[in-house]
């Protein structure tokens, strides 16, 4: 039997000052979106009524207001366990990644936590796990220091196995509820884990049934060798900034990622690439360009011709943020990663002049994910030959400004992309891991009594 054509996946990310850092100065919009319910929620139906397999909670543990020029929508930021059941409830069919800093956490509240939204969502919910990187948050749980990135990983995985341990602790079929004999569980299918490790005691069971998916989709991001080595392991989406990387480099990345995978024993097919990518789109190329340069032009932050021309390789010392690069003679023999980075720069900003405020604009924003530019053709096209190319399963979507950004995009490029084939029309599936198409997997404690029987009745037979 032929097998099915590989589909695009689509994420939406909820930034709600926009990804841009000056989005937020735009006329129309928001400010206050972090505790805008109404906002909120019409951002996810949104999401939904355009077929996206997820809406994406990001997570901070601590938010310094010092961060507004730079990256505004990290300062504030709702915790997201509760903000995912809460956007769970006001949809049907989209599913749900809620990130959660382990390192500050606790498997058992995690597992708990985890197991109730995905049966309040009828099977909806994903588990991105991130372990943190920002010092000042330890001051904020009681720790003397924020642990280095091999301790962070050694702990994660140790959580992680945990709490896969726990959904499982409930085999499908424990709760009998048998009236006649008065009988509401098998006590023979409810498991305490009784798990000690380095890092955790922990008995269980959990006391919640086992996940409607039975195994939730679990997400990492990450470029360590220890975040790649977890993932491989035990993400069944990998999130990325591999987008920065260009086309050649992110190529490259999916690769690895994938060989990876396959280095586990696992199958490769069944972890999805989804880089982020950052798309500015209007109907005309060039009120996509406008488009750019306006927000690009609101940004407050310092233009560091120092960091530029170390990027470039060459020495800018000697001219001004206003000077046209054309009109300085170094930069027209550039090449490699310096002809990309000024080439891409041309590419969102448009055809005219290019000043140096400008190129160091974009190539600030370039190292977070990668920014386009265009029409709905020439978006749909740049996300078709990445997705074709393998160098991505799909994309996380961070519209750079709301209201607009994101609509512009479900409203523009989405039926692009579904008149050429890559994308639904309709749900088919309605837990998350349908919408990847993976398969429910088998409880541990089931399959190894199943694998006992099997080996029985073998020796019986001999």
């Amino acid at each position: 039997m032929a097998s099915s054509p590989r589909q695009l996946h689509l994420g939406f990310t909820i930034w709600p000052t926009g990804f841009h850092p000056a989005g937020w100065r735009l006329p129309d919009a928001k400010t206050d979106g972090n505790t805008d319910a109404a906002f909120l929620v019409d951002m996810a139906w949104r999401a939904e009524a355009a077929k996206f397999d997820f809406f994406f909670i990001g997570d901070q543990v601590i938010g310094l207001p010092e961060w507004q020029y730079q990256r505004p929508n990290q300062v504030l930021r709702p915790e997201a366990l509760s903000f995912a059941g809460y956007i769970a409830a006001a949809t049907q069919r989209i599913g749900v990644i809620a990130t959660v800093n382990v390192t500050y956490s606790e498997p058992y509240s995690v597992a708990r936590a985890t197991a109730t939204l995905d049966h309040l969502s009828g099977g909806r919910i994903g588990w991105n796990v991130v372990t943190g990187e920002l010092e000042a948050a330890a001051a904020n749980y009681s720790r003397k220091e924020h642990w280095d990135n091999a301790q962070r990983y050694e702990w994660a995985t140790e959580f992680t196995e945990i709490v896969k341990q726990l959904w499982d602790s409930w085999e499908d079929d424990a709760r009998i509820a048998d009236k006649t004999r008065g009988v509401l569980f098998d006590e023979s299918k409810v498991h305490r884990i009784a798990h000690k490790g380095k890092f955790f005691s922990v008995d269980g069971p959990l006391n919640v049934e086992r996940p409607v998916q039975g195994q939730l989709p679990t997400v990492n991001a990450g470029h360590s060798e220890r975040s790649l080595e977890f993932g491989h392991r035990f993400s069944d989406i990998k999130f990325s900034d591999s987008s920065s990387l260009g086309l050649e480099g992110a190529k490259a990345f999916y690769a690895k990622l994938k060989a990876g995978v396959a280095g586990q024993g696992r199958d490769p097919e069944q972890q999805f690439i989804i880089p982020g990518v950052v798309v500015y789109v209007a109907p005309t190329q060039q009120a996509a360009h406008a488009q750019y340069r306006e927000l690009q032009d609101l940004a407050s932050i310092r233009t560091d011709l120092a960091a530029l021309g170390t990027a470039l390789g060459v020495e800018l010392g000697a001219y001004t943020e206003d000077t046209d690069i054309a009109d300085i003679p170094a930069l027209a023999a550039l090449g490699g990663r310096a002809r990309e980075i000024v080439d891409h720069a041309h590419a969102n900003v448009g055809p005219g002049a290019l000043s140096l405020r400008r190129l160091f604009l974009a190539f600030n924003r370039g190292s977070w994910f990668r920014e386009i530019v265009g029409n709905p053709q020439t978006i749909a096209d740049i996300l078709q030959q990445w997705f074709e190319e393998r160098a991505a399963d799909g994309f996380m979507i961070f519209p750079p400004y709301v209201p607009g950004g994101a609509e512009a995009f479900f409203d523009l490029v989405v039926p692009e992309l579904q008149r050429r084939g890559l994308f639904r029309t309709e749900y088919e599936g309605r837990t998350l891991r349908e919408h990847f198409g993976l398969p429910r997997p088998e409880n541990i404690y089931a399959a190894a009594r199943n694998a006992a029987g099997q080996r029985d009745t073998t020796k019986e037979r001999a």
